[in-house]
Order: C-alpha cells, then sequence, then structure tokens
C-alpha cells in the first residue's frame, strides 16, 4: 500500500522559465554598459564608471542566461509526447547553452576588478584583450553560441510542424532572440527581451496546463 504524495504540476519549473527574459529585462536597465562591443580600453572604462549598475545587472545576467537550463527542460516535457527526440535535441542544446552561458558570466566579476579607476589602464586592457584571445574563452563561447542558436531553429521548427504550441510564438521566439543580441540600441534590446517574454508564456501555460497525475495504482488516500 503505497501513500506516497502524487508528483505536482512543474509550478517552479514554469516560474523559471517567465523569470528568465523577466530577469533579462533588468539586467538591460540596470547595466549601462551592455555587451563588450567597444575596445577593450573603451569597455573597461565603462564598466569602471557604472560600477554599480555593472555588478548589479551581473546578477541578473547570470539569471537570464542560466533561464536556458529550465527552458530546455521545459521543451523536453512539452515535447515529450508529439516530437520526442527533436524535444531533446533542442531541450538539451538550450540546457546546455546555459550552462556555458553560465560559465562566461562568471568572467564578469574578474572585469569589475580588472576596470580601473585611475592608471593602469593600458595593464587592465591588455589582460582584458589576452582573456578574449585566449582558447579557453573561444572555447567556451562558440560552442555556447553554436547551442542557443541550433537549439532555438530546432524548437522554432518542431513548434511550426506540431503546433504543439501557438504558431505564433515561433516568429517571437525568433525575433526576440535577435532583437536582444545586443547588436541594438539598449530601447530595442529592451524590446527584444520582451518579445522573448510574449513568446515564452505559452511554453509556461502548457506546463501549468498538464492534468494532474492520476494516483498510482494501489495508492489510498488517508482520511
Amino acid at each position: 500500500m503505497s501513500t506516497s504524495p502524487a508528483p505536482r504540476k512543474p509550478y517552479l519549473l514554469a516560474a523559471a522559465v517567465l523569470a528568465g527574459p523577466l530577469a533579462g529585462v533588468v539586467w538591460h536597465l540596470a547595466d549601462t554598459v551592455g555587451l563588450p562591443r567597444s575596445e577593450a580600453a573603451d569597455y573597461l572604462a565603462q564598466v569602471a564608471a557604472d560600477r554599480q549598475g555593472y555588478a548589479l545587472g551581473t546578477v541578473f545576467y547570470m539569471a537570464f542566461v542560466g533561464s536556458y537550463i529550465p527552458s530546455g527542460l521545459a521543451m523536453m516535457r512539452a515535447l515529450r509526447d508529439r516530437a520526442p527526440l527533436a524535444g531533446t535535441i533542442s531541450g538539451l542544446l538550450l540546457a546546455l547553452a546555459g550552462v556555458l552561458g553560465l560559465i562566461v558570466s562568471g568572467m564578469r566579476p574578474v572585469v569589475l576588478g580588472l576596470a580601473p579607476e585611475g592608471g593602469a589602464v593600458a595593464e587592465a586592457a591588455a589582460a582584458y584583450e589576452r582573456y578574449q584571445d585566449s582558447a579557453w574563452f573561444g572555447g567556451v563561447m562558440l560552442p555556447m553560441l553554436a547551442s542557443v542558436v541550433i537549439g532555438l531553429v530546432v524548437q522554432i521548427a518542431v513548434i511550426l510542424r506540431t503546433g504543439v504550441l501557438p504558431r505564433w510564438t515561433a516568429p517571437l521566439l525568433l525575433a526576440g532572440f535577435v532583437l536582444s543580441s545586443g547588436e541594438f540600441s539598449s530601447a530595442v534590446t529592451v524590446l527584444g527581451v520582451l518579445v522573448q517574454l510574449a513568446g515564452t508564456v505559452p511554453l509556461a501555460a502548457k506546463l501549468l496546463a498538464e492534468p494532474e497525475p492520476e494516483p498510482e495504482a494501489g495508492s489510498v488516500a488517508l482520511a
């Protein structure tokens, strides 16, 4: 006779899926520096000019990139009946991108320490450039980018093919990813993350719409 409770709906997983894009919005609003798109000396000077914003943004950036892990797990769960292979491929790639993104984000506190307040600008910039040119950096960054791009493409393709989520979520996910890439202005980037959030809501809703699991055979409810 089993009295173990039945598994509950994945509330935490659904919340984590939605929390990622929300963290991305806060990151871009708090961090005025953005992604390193300028020369090392200029980038470090921008970090030094807004240390508090950069530090706060780092926390939310890690939450944002790390959210690819629960998003990947959610896709695997949502597609387990309709397209299990595609769901597994997409889910594992997105989760891998999240893990690698967290590794890359570990450099941000180091950048905060490198950002000079007075002299030694050239030395700090040279150290940062050596990091970016290192094989270690490329060995993590490139697989991260490849994982998220391929995982997203598979996710969009399977949504369009199966309709497991509303098909209008596919263009939202694609547009949100492109607009939030950091290649555009801050306003466009924030808009892109909000578009991503809109495309993610149906996935969280599908998780919460799952029927309650049936009690195991032989289980007895205790009065």
